[in-house]
């Protein structure tokens, strides 16, 4: 019997994710957190998986942003501080580990988020 899209949406336990992805630049990073800028508001609260190429290595860590703040004046108009979440051990490929290998010359380096959810429960 196959199942349908009716089936999935009647069901008691259906649960949905919500993504985007947004362009930020990376002011700075540590092994707890880092603080990034966009041209759009990210909610405090807000979970997402932060994504960064640097070379050719792709880093990436589930973040949460935990404060946001206006820039008045700059072509870029917020600045979000984001925790590393530990929603699994730090590999190789981990933010963190980044962090404390490389602290200078991020500005210039592609960073991506997507944006997992707007609030927590």
């Amino acid at each position: 019997m196959a199942i349908t899209f009716a089936d999935v949406l009647a069901a008691d336990d259906a649960v949905g994710v919500l993504t985007r992805e947004t362009r930020l630049r990376m002011v700075n990073i540590s092994a707890s957190g880092c603080l990034v800028e966009s041209a759009f508001r990210l909610e405090p609260g807000t979970t997402g998986q932060l994504r960064v190429r640097v070379g050719d290595r792709n880093y990436s860590d589930d973040v949460r942003i935990t404060r946001v703040v206006q820039l008045h004046g700059a072509s870029v108009s917020w600045q979000a501080g984001a925790e590393f979440l530990w929603t699994s051990q730090p590999g190789a490929a981990s933010l963190r580990r980044l962090a404390a290998r490389v602290r200078v010359g991020l500005e210039s380096v592609a960073v991506e988020f997507a944006v997992a959810g707007q609030r927590p429960m």
